[in-house]
């Protein structure tokens, strides 16, 4: 195989310094050469269709089903930009400028350790920043700190734990690919919200299980850029996750942070946890004891839940329902104690909505027990027709004193 990627390093990390604000908090690519200084990246037609590297990326493999995954969830989007599989193919080598879109996977050495995945664009090339093409190169040398030492942290497993998110030690392979699908099509890096483009993986979880979404920032920023699809579908979120800091790269990249979501007494005071939460980092140390926040609450107890509303569907604004649960576990579902329903009306406006809901401790709870307060949304308009339904519930856990 001809490889070249050491230019494609070179080119993603060079040519993603340059971006624009926009009136959202989503960014869009600039080039940078001389010829195309200032021009934002482009699409000629509204499609990637990438072609998998079948001999660092086997058919059949979890890799390869991860990318699949990963280029159906971003297909759901609601803009006119399309994502399609365009099958195996290394019948001419994997190569940047070489007329066809290429997802391999490839290590690319200790210097780039912290860089789960790359990808460049013949937009780079053109004198107008138009994109024909996008390569995606997955790291197979992601190591980052946390051990297992010298392993890569890219995984494919669907179970929570195994996250650095949930105090494991691996990235989703599903939602770094999306992310790299979201600079095919020219959405740059972003440090303002809670979103796909950041440097976290944009995650919700209910039970033993999480979902990688696309998220309200990324998909404003495709609609602004392609369009609104006419056959686009509704799509609400909820997530425990929400935007917490700014962090450079050394490429002068600057990423979001994503924090957990918390719990508040009457006077917005961050309630006590049973033991000290530390922030998910791939760089910080094993996470043996506290994996997640749990919060000390009283029975009869007024408290504050703060959760993560998001709409990267067609309609904005658009009605949900809210209905908040008192769990025995942390999978939430309607056979839980209800114990709120509210009506919100959320926008799709790149700007994720977090805030908090004041809920009552039962007194039938026992003490010395978990329990776990969650929260299950929906459409309120009977018409309207979600496209994944998976990332509509979460929860936050609580003992009783």
């Amino acid at each position: 195989m001809v490889i070249l990627v050491n230019r494609i390093i070179r080119l993603a990390l060079v040519f993603s310094l340059l971006h624009t604000a926009e009136s959202s908090a989503w960014e869009q690519i600039r080039c940078i050469a001389p010829m195309n200084k200032g021009l934002k990246k482009h699409w000629k037609t509204m499609v990637y269709k990438p072609v998998i590297d079948p001999v660092t990326i086997p058919e059949g493999s979890p890799q390869y089903f991860a990318i699949l995954e990963a280029l159906d969830r971003m297909n759901r989007n609601p803009s006119n930009f399309r994502y399609e599989f365009g099958g195996m193919d290394n019948n001419d080598g994997i190569a940047a400028n070489n007329g066809e879109s290429e997802i391999s996977m490839q290590d690319l050495g200790p210097d780039f350790s912290k860089n789960s995945a790359v990808e460049s664009s013949d937009s780079d090339y053109s004198p107008t920043c138009t994109a024909t093409e996008s390569d995606i190169v997955i790291n197979t040398h992601y190591r980052m700190n946390r051990p297992p030492n010298d392993s890569n942290k890219l995984s494919v497993s669907k179970t929570k734990n195994q996250l650095f998110a949930y105090g494991g030690s691996y990235a989703s392979l599903v939602s770094t690919v999306m992310h790299e699908l979201g600079h095919s099509a020219g959405l740059h890096h972003e440090c303002d919200v809670l979103n796909l483009m950041g440097g976290n993986n944009l995650l919700t979880a209910n039970g033993n299980e999480f979902e990688p979404y696309i998220g309200e920032d990324a998909a404003t920023g495709l609609i602004t850029l392609f369009g609104r699809s006419v056959s686009a579908l509704e799509d609400v979120s909820l997530s425990h996750w929400r935007y917490g800091d700014k962090l450079a790269a050394k490429d002068g990249s600057i990423f979001s942070i994503h924090h957990r979501t918390r719990v508040f007494d009457s006077n917005k005071n961050e309630l006590k946890t049973v033991c000290p939460y530390i922030n998910s980092d791939l760089d910080g140390p094993p996470i043996s004891n506290c994996p997640e926040p749990v919060y000390r609450v009283v029975k009869g107890q007024p408290v504050n839940i703060e959760l993560t509303y998001e709409n990267a569907g067609k309609t904005t604004p658009v009605s949900i329902e809210a209905r908040y649960y008192l769990s025995n576990d942390n999978k939430i579902d309607q056979s839980d104690t209800l114990i709120k329903t509210r009506t919100y009306s959320i926008k799709r406006d790149g700007k994720p909505s977090t805030f908090t809901t004041t809920l009552i401790i039962p007194k039938a709870v026992i003490s010395s027990r978990d329990y776990w307060l969650g929260c299950v949304i929906k459409l309120s308009q009977k018409n309207l027709i979600e496209s994944n339904e998976a990332d509509n519930r979460t929860y936050v856990g609580i003992k009783v004193d």
